[in-house]
């Protein structure tokens, strides 16, 4: 490791209880990164103290369902807490694929458990990480800042049965930079906001971002190992190689806003 990787190792972990870089930290930080293998940056992830109660890879086999490629997965940290600076942020899971086709429910709820958006979609029947996104929908209410969002989501087996769904849940909650950081940041190559998110961690950030760069170049192989090493340091090494669906064009079954 070379003397300025140390550097850049020995700053993260002086700053790594700092809520906010200052700009100047910051500038220095994308510019080592822009020099640096992007693993060096994934393995220094910081792990987050906070936690919360929740559950991101679901059961096996269920009354009604017939799972053919592992679990019903979230893309989120051990903890169950993913953190965001992003408004209305994108979430990540792993769908196994199924025999036949199947009814998806996504609900995401504020601290006092009132639903504020909800959305049914059916898949395909095919394995993939999908994404969603709760910019799809204009009216959709942006999170506050420093409050603990919950979400849900099932498989639903038998819709006669709902305690035969396959779920996960977890929680969402948003932060803020200053704003000259922020505007440091978003002039940044996006691999380097990739890596800044990782070391701030801002979990859901990093991952998103990191899935539309490998979108748009699905032959990049440093992106896959990049996205194979993030999604290890929270040991989800087993779907680190499933192929991102996209189900923003698929028609909407229900969406409703509360």
């Amino acid at each position: 490791m070379s003397k300025h990787q140390y550097f850049l190792l020995y700053l993260l972990k002086k700053t790594m209880n700092i809520k906010i870089f200052s700009p100047i930290f910051l500038s220095s930080l994308l510019a080592f990164s822009c020099a640096l293998p992007h693993q060096v940056l994934a393995e220094s992830t910081p792990k987050g103290r906070e936690g919360l109660p929740g559950r991101r890879i679901g059961g096996g086999t269920r009354g009604g369902c017939s799972l053919n490629s592992g679990q019903l997965t979230a893309l989120i940290p051990e903890n169950n807490l993913g953190l965001t600076q992003t408004a209305r942020p994108k979430l990540f899971f792993y769908l196994p694929s199924t025999s036949t086709s199947k009814l998806i429910e996504f609900v995401l709820q504020d601290e006092n458990g009132n639903v504020i958006y909800e959305k049914n979609f059916t898949t395909t029947g095919n394995k993939g990480i999908i994404n969603i996104n709760l910019s799809d929908l204009a009216s959709t209410p942006a999170l506050s800042v420093g409050k603990n969002y919950h979400w849900f989501v099932s498989i639903i087996c038998n819709p006669q049965r709902r305690e035969h769904d396959i779920a996960v849940d977890g929680w969402i909650k948003r932060v803020t930079l200053d704003a000259r950081t922020a505007q440091i940041l978003k002039r940044a190559k996006p691999i380097d906001q990739v890596n800044f998110y990782v070391n701030q961690g801002l979990w859901q950030d990093a991952i998103a971002t990191l899935a539309q760069l490998r979108d748009k170049q699905p032959n990049n192989s440093q992106l896959w190992a990049t996205w194979s090493q993030l999604l290890s340091s929270v040991k989800l090494d087993a779907i680190a190689k499933e192929p991102l669906l996209n189900i923003e064009s698929q028609p909407k079954q229900l969406s409703k806003l509360k």
